[in-house]
């Protein structure tokens, strides 16, 4: 077995053989349940109802605390973060030296030094390769999705979008929610647990996200369900999720830009 990708693409002889000959088996990136209906509805209900979506095992999280964490990040990503307030997000998005590509994760900022980078694990890979390497004065706690890992995960991950989102979510809380803004964050009391909550949307409407320790994630959903029951809010299957990012524009996972090396990278090899 190789020992790193150089090797891999050096056995090959190229990165492109190298992956239009692989025999990897698929990747199932989710233990959620495939279709809690089917997938016609569940692909359709985020634009006309309420839906719940898991989104705690299908991506990779890189917990990165300390007095260099804004540097690394001000350092490697080509979009600005001169302004980025404790309990908002931005999205990450990293290149090599030629402007090429890596790929991009959503970046949370939970406290003056501390963010939690969470995507696809190449862009994670990218940031911590970065951070191990460039002389940071930080501490990484990386937890891989769950294909690529034994265990529970680090923390759960839940959404509730849609144009009915808000009714759920006023249900949950019992009152209206803050207004909060686009990739905002606030916190929430969810059956006596302390939830993070960042407010973005899908189809145009606002939801929250809500994150917190997996020890907490049984009666957070379970919670988050009971709400939903009045406003016959849909549970939205690992099929089904994967294909919405596509009609909502979001960036697809383009094959990053490490497989051709570029000059700065090959400096540091």
């Amino acid at each position: 077995m190789a020992a790193n990708l150089e090797q891999k693409i050096a056995d090959a002889g190229s990165a492109q053989t190298m992956l239009w000959e692989s025999q990897s088996p698929p990747i199932v990136s989710t233990p959620v349940t495939p279709e809690f209906t089917n997938w016609r509805d569940e692909q359709l209900a985020w634009r006309s109802n309420a839906v719940l979506y898991d989104q705690s095992h299908h991506l990779a999280d890189l917990n990165i605390r300390g007095k260099d964490a804004l540097k690394l990040i001000r350092d490697t990503a080509i979009n600005s973060v001169e302004y980025f307030p404790v309990n908002a997000a931005k999205q990450y998005v990293a290149v090599n030296d030629e402007g090429q590509l890596i790929g991009d994760n959503i970046l949370f900022r939970y406290e003056e030094d501390e963010f939690q980078a969470v995507g696809i694990p190449p862009t994670i890979n990218w940031l911590q390769y970065h951070a191990e390497t460039g002389g940071y004065d930080v501490e990484l706690v990386r937890d891989n999705p769950s294909y690529a890992r034994k265990g529970n995960p680090l923390c759960y991950r839940y959404e509730i979008q849609g144009p009915g989102a808000f009714n759920v979510i006023r249900e949950l809380i019992g009152g209206e929610p803050p207004d909060v803004k686009f990739f905002h964050g606030t916190r929430f009391t969810i059956a006596g647990k302390m939830v993070r909550a960042l407010r973005h949307g899908m189809a145009g409407e606002p939801g929250f996200e809500f994150v917190g320790p997996w020890a907490d994630h049984e009666v957070v959903r379970a919670a988050l369900l009971e709400a939903g029951k009045k406003h016959n809010m849909i549970q939205v299957g690992g099929r089904a999720y994967l294909t919405n990012s596509l009609e909502s524009g979001w960036l697809p996972r383009p094959l990053p830009a490490f497989y051709s090396v570029g000059r700065e990278l090959s400096a540091s090899h």
